[in-house]
């Protein structure tokens, strides 16, 4: 028995005379080793779980007797099962709130239960205010699918079974056979000529995956009601009402009519995969590779997530045997709330042990996080191609998400029967973790940090470059050596460029012939002789600097970095081909790169403080003196290890061979490297990652949060 044995509203229910109605019918099942009812009307395909002390009350009701007389029947013949009244009027509630009781009178109690049309209503807001999906129904298919019921026999079957293994092996072989392949057509898949190609896709597989619903569910004696059409982000999808499998008895059942759909989508990416693997490009070849990814990695993602109500959902509920996982999950805390804030002496937990309300608890937090990254990532997506539609999409978000259950709370605060001994507290309690909200929000200075990734530099070091094209025959300073100034690093070959000064010295040779025989012979002939001479003379300096070139002196002194030389031995090099770098004595500083928006920040505050940290060495903290922030926008980076190709976190070009072209303009700040304490020696490396951490003066949540919506908006939308 939970809840009070007698209750201040038990005058409103004891004279009514009701029943479940004649629809319904009852089936036992088992979760976590208890035994439950599961009430199901079959006309409106309602569903309700009770416990056994509420079966026994809910069987003895009739026409015939009071509330009052059950509820005395019960108590005397189970005084320490016997539901309390407390327990009976919300059971009534929500009995009639699922449609499964019948009244012959029904004195005052529009006070305790809710109308059918209030549930209604309830139902298509909810409709309305769902931005990730909104069901319209179409058709029944429950007798299209009796006709067929010998092919769904065999299909879901052992014989099925070694099918899908067998198609899914082949598949996944060639998926691994031809893994480079995938991955670079991958690159392009959200290219906006391949939308398209991705839209029927999903409209084939989702007809496949609805249907594998439907045909296990007929498989294991449920019938389908409905087939319609879902707008999953606006983009028309079939859907079909498998509910009558929650009225399976067997677990392992309810578990594989949820999974049937992500069966059968990995069973068609399978084929999808042979059938892309054995065509040349064309419309087929395009459309099985869409197949092939949307049925596997995009299935296992959406509806292989238990945090939204797909698939998954329904099949955690089942493994957990937590029936109605979501709505009990918010239940629990509002009953920790109840009972351990506003003192409410009675209330239903939710929860049968506590394991089970842990695992409400959890779901509830991360489900909760996870609806609310997901719909703002829906919202910016649809914004970015339809600004208008993203528009109304966020005020549906506020109304639905913020503004409705702000209104039901305080409702809830107002009249809500539970607080009639309690009111004042909860209204006081909520008063006072609101004002606290506000209060830490909007006017609470909290610190906060920019952090921009970065990289070590000498204040004095010299690129060295191949000057001209060649091949690298001989290389004198290994990687670490000092190297003193104008010493021999690298020679290169070239032997076109032999030739050429080969022919350039046979031409001035015939040229100096013919100068020869002008002066003898005809002075008018001179002059384009001289001429002739003067470019071959010249030509022959500039192939003469390229040969010098060939030999690759240090420029400076000190320290040669070049891990990567020995691999260029024999190597045919173009001209500037970095062979390596020349790191003098001296000082070092560290090159750190920010983005716009952040940038705003650092040009607007003068007072932060900083500190550096290098990968490999995160106990030794540095800080940057002299700091500079360059004043102008730039879009090469300082190296190509910051870039996501070098392994850092700055998106850049894949079209860029260097790795160094950024996709969004960026600022530097520089500055000085010394250390804070007396940590220990610390290798400072010219190149060496780290990151710099930029600690501004404190301000409140809001003005921050306020700040970055409008630093996106400009972003994203220029406005």
């Amino acid at each position: 028995m939970r809840g009070n044995l007698f209750s201040e509203s038990w005058f409103k229910v004891a004279d009514i005379h009701a029943g479940l109605i004649s629809s319904v019918e009852v089936q036992k099942q088992y979760y976590r080793g208890e035994l439950w009812y599961v009430l199901q009307d079959a006309f409106n395909q309602n569903y309700f779980r009770i416990t056994p002390e509420a079966y026994t009350f809910i069987a003895r009701l009739s026409s015939g007797k009071t509330v009052q007389d059950v509820w005395e029947e019960c108590l005397e013949a189970h005084k320490e099962k016997a539901p309390s009244q407390d327990d009976v009027i919300t059971l009534l509630s929500q009995l009639h709130a699922h449609n499964l009781l019948y009244f012959k009178n029904s004195p005052r109690n529009e006070f305790i239960f809710e109308r059918n049309r209030e549930k209604k209503r309830k139902e298509l807001t909810a409709r309305i205010f769902s931005i990730i999906s909104i069901k319209i129904p179409l058709w029944n298919p429950d007798e299209w699918l009796s006709r067929i019921q010998p092919f769904i026999n065999v299909l879901f079957s052992l014989k099925g079974v070694f099918l899908w293994l067998a198609v899914v092996s082949v598949g996944g072989k060639t998926i691994i056979e031809n893994i480079t392949e995938v991955y670079d057509q991958t690159q392009g898949i959200l290219s906006q000529s391949n939308l398209i190609f991705i839209y029927l896709a999903l409209a084939i597989l989702k007809c496949f995956h609805e249907l594998s619903h439907a045909m296990i569910t007929k498989r294991f004696g449920g019938n389908v009601p409905t087939l319609g059409i879902m707008f999953l982000v606006f983009t028309p999808l079939p859907y079909m009402d498998a509910t009558t499998s929650w009225f399976f008895q067997h677990r392992w059942q309810r578990v594989l009519v949820g999974s049937a759909g992500m069966i059968s989508d990995i069973f068609f990416a399978a084929i999808a995969a042979v059938v892309w693997a054995h065509t040349g490009d064309g419309l087929v070849h395009s459309l099985a590779f869409n197949i092939m990814i949307v049925g596997s990695v995009s299935s296992l993602l959406f509806n292989g997530n238990p945090l939204i109500r797909f698939d998954a959902y329904y099949i955690l509920s089942d493994l957990l045997e937590i029936p109605n996982l979501y709505m009990r999950s918010r239940q629990q805390w509002q009953f920790w709330l109840e009972k351990y804030l506003f003192r409410v002496e009675y209330g239903m937990n939710p929860a049968e042990t506590g394991v089970e309300a842990a695992w409400l608890a959890c779901y509830a937090v991360c489900s909760l996080v996870y609806r609310i990254f997901l719909s703002i990532a829906i919202i910016l997506f649809v914004t970015d191609r339809f600004f208008a539609l993203g528009v109304v999409l966020m005020a549906i978000f506020v109304i639905g998400g913020v503004l409705l259950p702000l209104k039901k709370f305080i409702t809830y605060l107002a009249s809500s029967p539970k607080l009639t001994k309690s009111r004042k507290r909860a209204v006081l309690i909520s008063a006072a973790a609101g004002a606290a909200v506000f209060f830490i929000v909007g006017m609470y200075p909290v610190s906060y940090s920019i952090r921009a990734p970065g990289i070590i530099e000498s204040e004095e070091y010299h690129k060295i470059y191949a000057e001209t094209e060649g091949k690298l025959e001989k290389i004198f300073f290994a990687n670490g050596d000092y190297v003193q100034k104008g010493d021999v690093i690298a020679v290169l070959s070239n032997y076109e460029l032999e030739l050429e000064v080969k022919e350039v010295k046979e031409g001035l040779y015939q040229t100096k012939i013919m100068k020869q025989k002008a002066i003898l012979n005809s002075a008018a002939d001179l002059k384009p002789v001289l001429e002739r001479e003067k470019v071959l003379r010249e030509q022959l300096e500039f192939l003469k600097r390229k040969e010098k070139e060939l030999i690759i002196l240090a420029s400076n002194s000190g320290v040669f970095v070049a891990p990567d030389l020995e691999t260029m031995r024999g190597r045919w090099l173009e001209r500037q081909t970095r062979i390596g770098t020349l790191i003098a004595d001296g000082g070092y500083k560290f090159c750190a790169i920010v983005s716009q928006p952040k940038a705003f920040n650092l040009f607007r505050e003068e007072n932060y403080s900083n500190e550096v940290k290098l990968y490999g060495c995160a106990e030794v903290s540095f800080v940057l003196t002299d700091i500079l922030v360059i004043p102008y926008q730039r879009d090469e980076l300082p190296s190509a290890a910051l870039g996501w190709l070098g392994g850092g976190d700055i998106s850049v070009s894949t079209d860029e061979k260097s790795g160094k072209k950024a996709t969004e303009p960026f600022f530097e700040i520089q500055g000085a490297l010394s250390m804070q304490e007396d940590q220990g020696p610390v290798a400072l490396l010219h190149g060496r990652s780290g990151v710099l951490r930029l600690t501004l003066p404190p301000e409140p949540l809001a003005v921050q949060g306020v700040r970055a919506v409008k630093q996106t908006i400009q972003k994203r939308y220029k406005l």
